[in-house]
């Protein structure tokens, strides 16, 4: 069943904002809720909640984990909604060797590690799109990416101190997409090995990037590093996930959406 397409009272078409976690949401649902209050269309087993927040018109919903969960999520934000964008955002393991934990990473381009149909086509290509890397969107990342610097501007000093991290920092660039945790050193060193430019390993963006590019809807990816992909990771990715993700989340969120006004 169709929901409508979603628009306000300006006419203006709804941004889809997505995470595959809901501690990587922080509190957009419950800010949406107490502003303009929430309608809650669920859809494949997933609640779309539609409103505004810090006055953007959104729909709002968890994509779930893993690039087919991420795929079938934006498909209906695209069908069933017919958002104008969509935004994505949560956290990631660092790849890139000048990347650290509490860093963030906004997604010039998006690119699946794990495909491989070689010998019929190239390592990485996706087949019959003859398509590598997914680029995001070049205004709405840039729009992401200054929301980002205001956001460690005016908090990270205060985020350092309270996680005993140091001094976030934001990058631009490859984040690559797979359907594994990578928590390995020897995965990590294959990564840089195979992908020398990727930051960030996740497991939803590229297939995000890739149902995007094929409906011409414009997308645009976060990442916050929550730990460095090796040994260490599944602890990291958890105490981060529960303790931090969701300021995080919050702090980016409030000011890019509060820009688009």
């Amino acid at each position: 069943m169709s929901a409508p397409v979603e628009a306000d009272v300006t006419g203006r078409r709804v941004l889809g904002v997505l995470a595959a976690l809901p501690q990587e949401l922080g509190d957009l649902v419950e800010a949406m809720r107490a502003e303009s209050g929430v309608r809650t269309v669920t859809l494949g087993r997933r609640d779309y909640h539609v409103g505004t927040v810090h006055g953007t018109p959104c729909v709002v919903t968890l994509a779930r984990v893993g690039k087919v969960a991420a795929a079938a999520t934006v498909s209906a934000l695209i069908h069933a909604f017919e958002v104008e964008a969509v935004v994505f955002t949560g956290v990631a393991g660092g790849v890139g060797r000048d990347v650290r934990i509490g860093d963030i990473v906004v997604a010039d381009a998006l690119m699946q590690h794990d495909l491989d149909a070689s010998p019929l086509f190239p390592r990485f290509e996706v087949p019959l799109l003859g398509v590598t890397r997914f680029v995001a969107d070049q205004s709405l990342s840039a729009q992401l990416a200054d929301a980002c610097a205001c956001f460690v501007a005016e908090e990270g000093v205060t985020l350092a101190a309270r996680f005993a991290t140091a001094m976030p920092r934001v990058h631009r660039g490859l984040v690559i997409s797979g359907d594994q945790f990578v928590a390995s050193a020897a995965a990590v060193e294959a990564l840089r090995e195979a992908l020398p430019d990727a930051l960030a390993v996740e497991m939803e963006g590229a297939a995000i990037a890739q149902v995007c590019y094929e409906y011409g809807v414009p997308c645009a990816i976060v990442r916050t590093v929550s730990d460095t992909a090796d040994a260490h990771a599944p602890t990291s990715f958890a105490t981060f996930l529960t303790d931090i993700a969701g300021t995080y989340s919050n702090g980016i969120l409030s000011r890019f959406l509060q820009a688009r006004v």
